[in-house]
């Protein structure tokens, strides 16, 4: 040891690595937990009974068939009894949690950051599974991106001060921004697709109407003025015990308008109107979110209402909204429009590839949003500091 308590550099080095080893091993392991939570949650499934078994001959798998990337090797990805094909999904998710655990404590050491990556192993684990999940079904379940949105925020209570990451209240505005930022995408595209008609959804007491609400008061006056005009439309519901509403046409356009009105004097200044806008409307949105997942839980969910909803065209699944709200909390808001800009480019690739290679089948950008909020975490600091040293920012 080093007079000031240090392990020297080459045991620190060696530390270091049989961490990652560690680190490899559990991410594997939880990459084949994973896969039980990616089958088994889309179809309302128990996670935890029945235990692992074949789903073609329904045999329940021994212990060496469970064992990480090696069974599928050793069974040369058949199942033992009936010879049925295991799909290459399964050890490509258990390798891929391996590498993103390793290359997590990597980056942030514990004998330097502490429990830096603690958090981060568990949230970019659950939005992991997450994305396999919309890539099979389109759909990015609340039970998984909600949760990790809470453990995000509380997660940046144990960051070290001396990385990057967000500190927590800059974690609530990072999730804020990322909801806000995709949720009047979702919004706007969905209005332009649907000719400019008004949407069908009429949810009480808490909707979409006070995210909508919220962003033309953070336009005029800033993200305290949204926050307070979503709280008076929730008021107002309550109070008439209906939803109380205005078109999102005209909403929309009263937004336009006090966006513009910012580039005078009369109200706050552009960058207040659009970052109040963002912040306001995203808040409401994630409000909304926690309320009606946990009212689904304990009331069981409306589905007449999710069928009428399911047939408005839509820009921006709203789930891609909640998944951006989770990346905007780890990574603050500046690393989130890194993050953002490399989903869009990195979807946009994708669908070109998929499109030249002759499939018909749309990919979702949950995947891409989850790869370019990792890609940020990683390096998007690198790329945010070349970009503002082009334009000459210090």
């Amino acid at each position: 040891m080093r007079p000031g308590g240090h392990p020297k550099p080459g045991r620190r080095g060696r530390v270091t690595g049989a961490v990652a080893v560690l680190a490899g091993v559990l991410g594997a392991l939880v990459g084949s937990f994973g896969n039980v939570v990616i089958y088994r949650l889309p179809r309302s499934e128990s996670i935890v009974f029945p235990g692992s078994h074949c789903p073609s001959c329904n045999r329940r798998l021994s212990a060496f068939e469970l064992v990480p990337i090696l069974s599928f090797l050793a069974l040369r990805g058949r199942c033992r009894t009936c010879k049925a094909p295991i799909g290459w999904r399964y050890p490509l998710v258990e390798a891929t949690m391996a590498a993103l655990f390793v290359a997590l404590v990597l980056r942030w050491p514990p004998l330097t950051y502490g429990l830096t990556a603690l958090p981060l192993l568990a949230v970019l684990a659950m939005l992991l599974m997450a994305a396999v999940i919309d890539l099979d079904r389109f759909i990015l379940p609340d039970a998984l991106t909600l949760p990790a949105l809470a453990l995000a925020v509380a997660g940046s209570l144990l960051y070290d001060r001396s990385t990057v990451l967000p500190a927590p209240g800059a974690a609530l505005v990072g999730a804020a921004a990322g909801a806000g930022i995709l949720l009047l995408i979702n919004r706007l595209g969905a209005l332009v697709l649907r000719r400019f008609a008004d949407t069908r959804e009429r949810l009480w007491p808490i909707s979409l109407d006070q995210a909508n609400l919220a962003a033309v008061g953070g336009a005029l006056g800033g993200w305290h003025v949204g926050l307070a005009v979503g709280a008076a439309s929730l008021v107002v519901n309550l109070v008439f015990r209906r939803p109380i509403r205005l078109p999102e046409g005209p909403l929309y356009g009263l937004w336009a308008v006090a966006l513009v009105l910012s580039t005078t004097s009369f109200t706050v200044a552009p960058t207040v109107a659009l970052g109040g806008s963002v912040v306001a409307a995203g808040t409401w949105a994630v409000v909304g979110a926690f309320f009606w997942w946990l009212r689904d839980a304990v009331e069981g969910s409306d589905e007449e209402q999710e069928d009428e909803d399911d047939d408005e065209p839509v820009a921006m699944g709203f789930g891609d909204v909640k998944l951006a709200a989770v990346l905007g909390a780890l990574l603050g808001w500046e690393l989130f429009l890194v993050g953002l800009l490399l989903a869009v480019t990195l979807g946009a690739i994708g669908g070109i590839v998929a499109r030249l290679a002759g499939a018909g089948r749309v990919i979702p950008f949950g995947p891409a949003l989850l790869l370019g909020g990792v890609l940020a975490l990683f390096i998007g600091h690198d790329i945010l500091s070349w970009y503002l040293g082009l334009l000459g920012v210090a």
